[in-house]
């Protein structure tokens, strides 16, 4: 029995079309009939998409990054294929206020040793007579070079 040349056309119709670019992992059945779905009523591949974010209204964040989405002709609709993660707000904002601690702590660091070497240069190039302590509590003096760790006449 000899097959019909049409049919022979049905069945390579029917084989699902290679995907370009799809150096990931292998698709599922079920992701595979989809695709070939969505593209038979007439959507297409939508390039330049890296990273496809749905907000809930209870504050939850559902992340797709590097998705392949393809876009329906009036552009209205889309559909996002990719592996979905929850993203959590709330660790996102404590690893940004971990960060600025950091940077601030480092910035007073540094500071500190901005004073420091500061403070070394004025013993070595002092040598002052000691200053006026009118009008000042004498109490408060010694009070002042604790806390700020400087000579006698700067605390004065």
């Amino acid at each position: 029995m000899a097959q019909d040349p049409k049919d022979q056309t049905d069945a390579a119709d029917d084989a699902m079309p290679e995907l370009e670019n799809q150096d990931g992992p292998k698709l599922n059945r079920g992701e595979k009939k989809c695709r070939k779905a969505l593209v038979k009523i007439g959507m297409k591949s939508f390039a330049g998409v890296t990273r496809v974010t749905l907000r809930k209204r209870d504050g939850l964040i559902f992340v797709v990054n590097d998705p392949e989405v393809l876009r329906s002709d009036d552009g209205k609709s889309f559909a996002v294929f990719g592996e979905l993660k929850l993203e959590d707000p709330n660790m996102r904002m404590q690893q940004a206020e971990a960060k600025k601690f950091a940077e601030g702590q480092l910035a007073s660091a540094q500071a500190a040793a901005a004073s420091s070497t500061k403070k070394e240069e004025t013993k070595t190039a002092g040598g002052d007579a000691p200053l006026s302590e009118e009008g000042i509590n004498p109490d408060f003096i010694p009070l002042v070079m604790e806390h700020t760790q400087c000579t006698r006449n700067e605390a004065i």
